[in-house]
């Protein structure tokens, strides 16, 4: 007679906007993250052989690694400037721009 174990329904975690779940796999911890009609896998097997509680804190790490909360900020060129006669005019310079991250979101406990 075959074995029926009973899976426990996959835990969902929300983080700027986004749908994420945690659920045991066969070899450690699966997150998928769904964002309107678009669904993905943000990692398979991790946290091999941790509990959920475990598991629960390195992925909210991980989520926040791989979807950062924070404001791009592009710089001026000035090294590119384009005169209108007297007017200088300065463009972003895009090729180096920074990334300001912040520590504190009201998402995630």
């Amino acid at each position: 007679m075959p074995v029926m174990t009973l899976k426990k329904a996959p835990e969902t975690l929300t983080y700027n906007g986004m749908s994420f779940t945690l659920e045991a796999g066969a070899r450690g911890w699966n997150i998928g993250y769904r964002k309107g009609a678009c669904a993905g896998t943000l990692g398979a097997g991790l946290f091999e052989g941790a509990d959920a509680e475990t598991a629960r804190v390195k992925a909210r790490a991980v989520i926040r690694g791989a979807f950062p909360v924070g404001v791009k900020v592009v710089g001026p060129d000035v090294n590119h400037a384009t005169r209108v006669g007297d007017l200088r005019l300065v463009p972003p310079d895009v090729t180096h721009p920074n990334f300001a991250h912040w520590d504190k979101d009201g998402v995630l406990p």
